[in-house]
């Protein structure tokens, strides 16, 4: 395996890596930064890096993987009896548990305390759990718990947003979705022992944590070229567009990459019928499959366009909403799976009644299902109003399933026109016009085939995405 090695100051030394994420797949995994944490460090730790998770022991973890249990680490005595020790004036019993991400020798940490243990992590004192993971991991390393010291912690998202403002350790800040800030009183701020000299702006008695963590990193990234530049827009940025700007130069943008041992249709173990562009006849076997599973009639020429999302306006089921009627006049199958707003629960229920021949929404959570829809669709549907990077369509382009997007953030950058279908301006009409345009290259299979196979040979591996990372942490320790 090749090391990755670069000078430091007087010696040269293989890179250490903490990443640190409130999710990690295949072990607690609610978004799109779940895949990211299982996948990214295998690909970094491919390239050399001395690289490591560390994350909260979540009761759904002891109980989904109980042989962790049998990975306990040691404490340092000096945490006391029984891995007792105080931050902040609060006292904290913790035990660490160790493990790999699957199918690597990449290590994970699981931070084991009690306010990790809840059934919805989400709850009122998410705020207090998420400081507490932060604390937990400075405290760790300042009392070198883990018989290692990292070069650089790579923070994830608001649930790491503390971690840049109190270590000493470099540190890379990554905005998977800047809509998601962690405001938090300061109220509760003060009870882990911060002051108001600590934050850089308070507004009505609280801190976005995120903008705090954007000050605070050493060097800022997010998940995709075009979001990056997106998000220094009032539009895309809010309240932290103008300090975004500020650190312009300290802000990168790297698109996510796609585990290709999960999503992969020659060897994926969730589908009915396995294929490749050799064997492409059997993803018509799997559109009659899904067919069938759905509730439609079973025909292999109608065109069936999928969705496989959270139901909220952001990922542009507004907008759907409007032009739904319109959509089910066509010559077409619809299939949506996926659980979120009451509102669009309820209208797609009722959809449900009205159209039952030409269209079925599972309204649940079902990860063997999302993958046999990427195998029977042809065409993936994906009107977000914004997208930090998507991985939808990485999916779909995989299983030659056709991309008809929004072009914003990660989707303008991953379908273009050899490959998929897309419209800028977010409104019901441009998408309806741009779902009638492909239903008609549809129509023309030896063009439509075309586009398949240019889908299915895209490469967003990992791989290429995890060298740019690199060059981001060399950046930080010359």
């Amino acid at each position: 395996m090749p090391i990755f090695r670069i000078k430091n100051r007087h010696r040269n030394k293989q890179l250490k890596i903490l990443f640190a994420s409130y999710e990690c797949a295949p072990f607690f995994k609610l978004g799109g930064l779940g895949d990211v944490a299982g996948s990214l460090p295998k690909a970094l730790k491919n390239l050399g890096a001395d690289i490591r998770v560390v994350m909260p022991y979540y009761s759904s973890i002891k109980k989904n993987y109980p042989q962790i249990h049998a990975r306990r680490l040691g404490l340092r005595s000096h945490f006391g009896e029984g891995g007792s020790f105080s931050v902040g004036g609060k006292k904290y019993k913790i035990n660490i548990y160790q493990s790999n991400l699957p199918k690597s020798d990449v290590p994970i940490y699981f931070i084991d305390h009690k306010i990790f243990r809840a059934k919805n992590i989400f709850d009122q004192s998410e705020r207090e759990r998420f400081i507490t993971f932060s604390l937990l991991i400075k405290k760790l390393l300042d009392d070198n718990s883990l018989d290692w010291q990292p070069d650089i912690i790579h923070c994830n998202d608001w649930q790491t947003a503390v971690v840049p403002l109190i270590s000493k350790t470099k540190t890379l800040f990554t905005i998977h979705n800047i809509g998601y800030t962690g405001q938090t009183s300061l109220f509760i701020l003060k009870k882990f022992g911060f002051a108001e000299s600590d934050f850089n702006q308070i507004k009505n008695g609280s801190i976005n944590l995120m903008r705090q963590a954007i000050l605070d990193a050493d060097l800022v990234s997010t998940v995709s070229p075009t979001y990056a530049q997106e998000i220094l827009t009032k539009e895309y940025g809010y309240d932290m567009a103008s300090i975004l700007r500020q650190r312009k130069k300290d802000l990168y943008g790297i698109i996510n990459g796609l585990d290709y041992e999960i999503f992969n249709p020659a060897t994926d173990r969730n589908i009915k019928f396995k294929y490749d562009l050799k064997k492409i006849n059997n993803k018509i076997k799997n559109k009659l499959y899904l067919q069938k599973n759905s509730g439609l009639p079973q025909h292999k020429n109608i065109p069936l366009i999928a969705m496989v999302s959270r139901l909220t306006g952001q990922k542009g089921f507004d907008i759907l909403k409007q032009a739904f009627a319109e959509i089910m006049r066509l010559n077409l199958q619809f299939v949506i799976l996926g659980t979120g707003d009451k509102e669009y629960e309820d209208f797609f229920k009722k959809m449900n009644e009205r159209y039952k021949h030409k269209f079925s929404a599972h309204l649940k959570f079902d990860p063997k299902l999302a993958h046999q829809i990427y195998a029977g669709a042809d065409m993936f549907l994906m009107p977000s109003k914004y997208e930090p990077c998507g991985l939808g369509q990485l999916i779909a382009m995989e299983y030659g399933t056709i991309p008809i997007v929004r072009s914003t953030g990660g989707l303008a950058d991953t379908v273009k026109r050899d490959s998929g279908f897309s419209f800028k301006k977010y409104n019901s009409s441009e998408m309806f016009k741009t779902i009638k345009l492909a239903l008609a290259v549809y129509c023309n299979q030896q063009e439509w085939l075309r586009l398949v196979g240019n889908s299915m040979k895209k490469d967003f591996s990992w791989a290429t995405s995890a060298k740019k990372y690199l060059k981001i942490y060399k950046k930080l320790i010359q």
